[in-house]
């Protein structure tokens, strides 16, 4: 559930670091006390450690990609995401999980609910 963390609280401190926390010498200072980083469970010793984990491992956006379209004699920068891309990052996040509808719905546009 909190992958590519390890546990709830990899990630919740990873999430404080990363959002409210002290900078990254900080941190690795802050890791490299004895003890601290097994005692708690945490899949980083280091706050470089903690980026790689984020940069190569969480899922992000889809990437935008540019493509130059001819429109009569003028040349135009078209930019866009590949959509199954984006349906698949919009599905997997949790914030959206609220949101995300599955089972077919009604929808009417009168008050009798006939039409």
């Amino acid at each position: 559930m909190y992958a590519p963390f390890a546990s709830q609280i990899d990630w919740e401190i990873a999430r404080w670091a990363k959002l409210r926390g002290p900078g990254s010498t900080a941190l690795t200072e802050l890791l490299k006390i004895p003890e601290v980083p097994e005692r708690l469970g945490l899949s980083f010793r280091t706050a470089d450690e903690l980026n790689k984990i984020i940069d190569n491992s969480l899922p992000g956006r889809p990437r935008f990609t540019r493509h130059e379209i001819l429109i009569g004699s003028e040349v135009c920068e078209m930019f866009y995401r590949d959509i199954i891309a984006c349906i698949r990052s919009l599905f997997g996040d949790p914030d959206f999980g609220a949101y995300l509808v599955f089972a077919p719905e009604k929808h009417y546009t009168d008050g009798q609910k006939t039409k």
